[in-house]
């Protein structure tokens, strides 16, 4: 999480749990395992594990001093995700009427938005709503989602690539096969040294692919069968490629 996302979310915290102080604090505040309740333990016990027991009590005792507790759990949720996105579910578990009333809009220029703009200050309520959105965000990456705005473009660009990688190599081969002339595995070795070079490097490469022996039209392959077939001049040129296999 960002400094800045940290901010927004710890902002979001205090001005939810804020209307419930100091009762949320107090030791009969009711069932620990209510909403208000949780949120305020998880504060608390931050505060106390970082020896800011006199944050916690001013903040209870006047919760619009917030601003010290406020920088502490902005600092303790950038460092610490899992805290943040702890935080994040408090926040989101609170019922909706536990929502502080909404804040006249501030005075002084709006800009098309309806916000403030540098002229005035954004009121209670816009501040809320933006921290909101902020804790929303918090609790997805505490999850581990993520948007997912480029999956369906990338699943067309794979299409594509493949489409082209398979037209390069059907290319390649049929361009090999073509260059081959009249020579094929049948054909004997009399026949492939009467062939211009060309088609005896398309034939052996042609016969190698349809035995599944890769390689065979590599100079030294050429230079072997050029001596077997000189040596064997009516064996064939399948049976010679063969021989290369594994």
């Amino acid at each position: 999480m960002t400094p800045s996302e940290s901010r927004e979310l710890a902002a979001v915290v205090l001005d939810r749990l804020a209307p419930r102080l100091p009762e949320a604090a107090a030791p009969d505040a009711g069932t620990p395992g209510t909403p208000i309740r949780r949120l305020y333990e998880l504060v608390a016990d931050r505060l106390r594990t970082l020896g800011e027991q006199d944050a916690l009590a001013e903040l209870v005792r006047d919760p619009r001093n917030d601003s010290l507790v406020k920088r502490l759990l902005a600092s303790a949720a950038t460092e610490d995700p899992t805290y943040a996105g702890e935080l994040a579910a408090a926040v989101q578990a609170l019922p909706a009427t536990a929502v502080p009333e909404a804040a006249p809009p501030a005075a002084g220029p709006q800009g098309p938005d309806g916000l403030p703009t540098r002229g005035g200050k954004a009121s209670r309520a816009e501040k809320a709503s933006r921290a909101e959105k902020a804790s929303q965000a918090a609790a997805d990456r505490a999850d581990g989602r993520r948007p997912r705005r480029y999956g369906p473009w990338i699943g067309v660009v794979a299409v594509v690539v493949l489409l082209l990688l398979g037209a390069i190599v059907a290319r390649s081969v049929v361009g090999g096969l073509d260059g081959a002339g009249g020579l094929t595995a049948d054909s004997d070795c009399a026949e492939y040294r009467q062939a211009p070079p060309e088609e005896r490097v398309a034939a052996i490469r042609q016969i190698g692919l349809a035995k599944g022996i890769s390689g065979v039209d590599s100079p030294l392959v050429m230079t072997a069968v050029d001596q077997l077939c000189e040596a064997q001049p009516s064996a064939k040129l399948g049976d010679l490629v063969a021989r290369f296999d594994g």
